[in-house]
């Protein structure tokens, strides 16, 4: 009896963080800095972004798949986010929401732009996802580039990169955003960052950035790590309540003829006589 009464408990104790709408990793707030506009909040879904995007490109002339269109797409999105980690909440995923509260590693840290956009904050790699997920729709090549302690990305247009990182909204024309310009020095990037007074934390001194394969899917681990920890967060509970009231059988054992257990052994067997005769 003891053993179910804690088996049930468990099972409780797995069930309970389904329903509590909490983010133990913390909730960021606006620096008062970045050019957040709370005034976007009700672009919450990957379509609402392009069809905003594309609407303004329209108003202003912009064609799609051209670098204008890719520095509107990041100026729309800084504008979105302002700087900080979106995590899941305990209801919506808590072992990872548990595990980043222990470990780190950015384990709760979502990486599935949907989810991203939920969210009025996101951090450097949250907001390059976004983009990223973009320009795949307008088949514009792209890929990550990464510092020490930052995330951007470039985006390949009339087969020339460019630079572009909607999160730290550097001061920088088109022109100067081309790969050949900064040539993946991490110093050549630091005097776009006018507002930013810890670049060199950021960038690091004389290091190169580490560009990534082209169209590579960002945060492939980590995103199957969260979807499988998102089904067990379901489902988990279900084990212990199981055993608790699984019940144990007697094994059985089946005859097509009842067995005799007592039969004499010395017994004579008294043939039957024919019913009828010749």
């Amino acid at each position: 009896m003891k053993a179910k009464t804690t088996l049930i408990a468990f099972a409780v104790l797995l069930l309970a963080p389904n329903f509590i709408d909490i983010d133990i990793n913390g909730k960021p707030v606006h620096n008062k800095v970045e050019r957040f506009d709370p005034r976007l909040a009700n672009i919450n879904s990957m379509d609402k972004l392009e069809k905003y995007v594309d609407a303004e490109a329209a108003l202003k002339h912009i064609t799609p798949g051209t670098e204008k269109y890719a520095a509107l797409l990041a100026w729309v999105i800084s504008c979105r986010f302002y700087h900080g980690y979106s995590h899941y909440s305990l209801s919506e995923n808590w072992i990872a929401a548990v595990a980043e509260k222990t470990i780190g590693y950015g384990l709760a840290s979502k990486v599935y732009p949907e989810e991203i956009m939920e969210h009025p904050y996101a951090a450097c790699s949250q907001q390059a996802i976004v983009m990223m997920a973009i320009l795949k729709k307008k088949n514009i090549d792209y890929r990550k580039v990464g510092f020490p302690h930052h995330y951007a990305l470039e985006a390949k247009i009339d087969n020339h990169w460019y630079y572009f990182d909607p999160n730290m909204e550097p001061d920088i024309t088109l022109g100067e955003r081309l790969h050949e310009n900064w040539n993946g020095s991490n110093d050549n990037l630091k005097k776009y960052y006018t507002k930013h007074g810890n670049v060199n934390w950021e960038f690091g001194n004389n290091q190169e950035a580490v560009v990534g394969v082209t169209n590579e899917s960002p945060a492939k681990h980590a995103g199957i790590f969260q979807t499988t920890t998102k089904i067990l967060c379901k489902i988990l509970w279900i084990v212990p309540l199981y055993f608790a009231f699984a019940r144990k059988r007697r094994k059985v054992t089946l005859y097509a003829v009842k067995p005799i257990n007592h039969f004499p052994r010395n017994r004579t067997i008294t043939p039957l006589r024919p019913i009828f005769s010749a």
